[in-house]
């Protein structure tokens, strides 16, 4: 009788943990992620660009970064705690000399967090790759503004604040790509000349922009 328990006992608790990550966000992109790099193992030590739908949306990364071993594993809508999460699934394998970053803007408006606890996260990710990857380098892009999320301004501000303070400590380990003032406008809001017609992401002309701050980026680091 204690065994059937134990067993029934166990059997639920696999079942539980099975459908836990079946229903965790993203898990579809991760695990489509997971089969591509099965039937084409990308080479290691790449540039990886990570985070959210700013770096899923760039299509034309491969063109824009012409010159430099780019792979990109963005999945869109995506917070840190995600980046934190799928970490081992997605990043380790690949190994990569660098990582850019774009996460934290889903954080404060998807999730209402603090600009503080959006850094503890970040704090966690840097932590996982100097554990577990010490050779690779990671770059985290500001939040960018956009007219759909005006009201989050400030927060967006006090966030990159914190990432450029955190670089300035560890400036082997950590580097900050500012692109903020630079998408806004004569008078200080968010410049829909970048924009999508959703308000919120990239268009064409944005991304031309993304890449002129990412090859200058690069250009500065020697790559």
């Amino acid at each position: 009788m204690k065994k059937r328990t134990l067993f029934l006992c166990l059997s639920l608790w696999v079942f539980a943990s099975l459908t836990a990550q079946t229903n965790r966000p993203f898990e579809s992109e991760i695990r489509a992620y997971e089969r591509l790099d099965s039937l084409e193992k990308p080479a290691k030590g790449q540039i990886l660009l990570f985070g959210s739908s700013t770096m899923r949306l760039w299509a034309t990364y491969k063109t824009d970064l012409t010159g430099h071993n780019v792979v990109n594993r963005g999945f869109g809508g995506s917070e840190i705690e995600d980046a934190i999460y799928y970490f081992d699934r997605v990043v380790l394998p690949l190994e990569p000399a660098w990582i850019l970053l774009y996460s934290g803007d889903n954080d404060l408006w998807n999730s209402k967090k603090s600009p503080q606890q959006v850094f503890a996260d970040y704090q966690i990710f840097m932590k996982l790759v100097k554990q577990k990857l010490p050779k690779t380098k990671v770059a985290i892009y500001a939040l960018r503004p956009s007219l759909a999320r005006e009201s989050k301004m400030s927060e967006q501000r006090a966030l990159n604040a914190l990432f450029k303070k955190y670089c300035k400590k560890h400036p082997k380990k950590a580097y900050f790509i500012d692109v903020y003032d630079r998408l806004l406008t004569p008078e200080g809001r968010p410049n829909g000349d970048y924009l999508a017609e959703d308000k919120l992401h990239l268009n064409a002309k944005g991304y031309v922009f993304w890449t002129e701050v990412t090859r200058d980026f690069l250009e500065k680091q020697g790559l």
